[in-house]
């Protein structure tokens, strides 16, 4: 697809697009009409008068009307384009999660007597299932992955306010990756990281030591990069590109950190990093990988953009996805409950294929860092 094309169909999107209160609400009315209109039909659907506890059928139907308008707007979205805000964005961003509500409400529904809630409820949990069980079985690698070249790629927000910085540096420079990314990589933290033995372990990078926003981003490499290595600006999106030599194929790098949705602005500032990255793929010729935190799960509705230019989730690839790379260790005590989305990728195009991953130490960030293997196809 080119970038023209990218244009018009995102020109296309934008000139249908619906509010995202007005998706929400119809999700809602529909989930509260559906009992209402049921009992009017069959007077034994839900009876709630015959409850021990008259509330839950109620508390049910309430929890599946938000999660149905969630749902119902996420849909919507894929097909045209709702202009959400970031708790929408966020609500995408934990769907899988929220829908596990759905089979315990089934469950609940069906042992009390109440059959029309218990299937609403596994409705919704068979959404949920069809989000989710795809992403657990690996892809089947392409026979040119075999034996193609490979390299290590190391991925690690380090936080911008991690309290152990220099544990971070060490470990990433002991890693023995072959080209790490590094988001969040303010000029204190490289810092760290060379006086850690980075400057000597990862000589060439490609990074702006101008940049002092939390969202700064750097490559470093072992082996010398490529004349196309530049930081590039694309509106409001920041990224960094290495031209990487894997045995001789010339393989880019591309590393950003878009801005997360709560930031004031961040939710618009996001969709505009996002759609210049769509628009900005298929320039790149030859093996590509985009890394970084991109502050979203693959759930966001715009993640379709960058599926549908030709780029596979290299850890969903490997039946990987059950894996989560982010965790609210930052707002206490809520990072008592670990890592549970993933906003941490490696994308790659049809010319790359993901072999192998391992997760870091944390080391201070609220992010997991991970290494991922990648073969890349030579020049046929």
């Amino acid at each position: 697809m080119t970038t023209t094309e990218c244009a018009t169909r995102r020109e296309h999107r934008r000139g249908r697009s619906i509010p995202a209160f007005v998706c929400a609400a119809v999700g809602a009315v529909v989930m509260i009409a559906v009992p209402v209109i049921a009992r009017q039909v069959d007077g034994t659907a839900d009876e709630f008068s015959t409850d021990t506890v008259p509330v839950l059928p109620a508390l049910g139907w309430l929890l599946l009307a938000g999660l149905a308008a969630i749902v119902l707007t996420h849909r919507l979205q894929i097909w045209f384009s709702v202009d959400e805000g970031p708790v929408l964005a966020v609500a995408y961003d934990l769907l899988p999660l929220l829908l596990l509500l759905a089979p315990a409400i089934a469950t609940v529904a069906w042992a009390s007597g109440h059959l029309l809630l218990g299937s609403a409820g596994a409705a919704l949990s068979g959404y949920g299932a069809v989000l989710v069980l795809p992403r657990l079985f690996a892809n089947r690698r392409p026979s040119w992955a075999e034996t193609a070249p490979r390299f290590e790629l190391a991925v690690a927000n380090v936080y911008v306010d991690n309290p152990t910085p220099r544990a971070a540096a060490e470990q990433l420079v002991a890693c023995g990756a072959d080209v790490i990314v590094i988001a969040e990589a303010t000029p204190a933290f490289m810092d760290h990281f060379d006086a850690a033995g980075g400057d000597q372990s990862y000589p060439h990078r490609v990074t702006d030591p101008t940049d002092q926003s939390d969202y700064a981003v750097a490559i470093v490499a072992r082996e010398p990069l490529g004349e196309r290595s530049q930081v590039l600006s694309l509106g409001p999106l920041r990224l960094a590109l290495a031209e990487v030599d894997v045995d001789g194929v010339a393989t880019m790098v591309l590393a950003l950190n878009p801005m997360s949705s709560f930031d004031p602005h961040g939710q618009v500032t996001w969709k505009g990093q996002i759609r210049a990255l769509v628009e900005f793929v298929p320039t790149i010729t030859g093996p590509m990988v985009i890394a970084g935190d991109l502050n979203s799960t693959i759930y966001r509705p715009q993640f379709d953009g960058l599926l549908r230019a030709g780029l596979t989730d290299a850890i969903d690839s490997l039946g990987q996805a059950w894996r989560p790379s982010f965790s609210l260790r930052s707002v206490w005590p809520l990072g008592a409950l670990g890592a549970f989305v993933r906003l941490d990728h490696a994308l790659v195009n049809e010319n790359g294929c993901a072999l192998h991953l391992r997760n870091l130490e944390p080391a201070g960030s609220d992010h997991i860092p991970f290494m991922i293997t990648l073969a890349v196809r030579p020049e046929q």
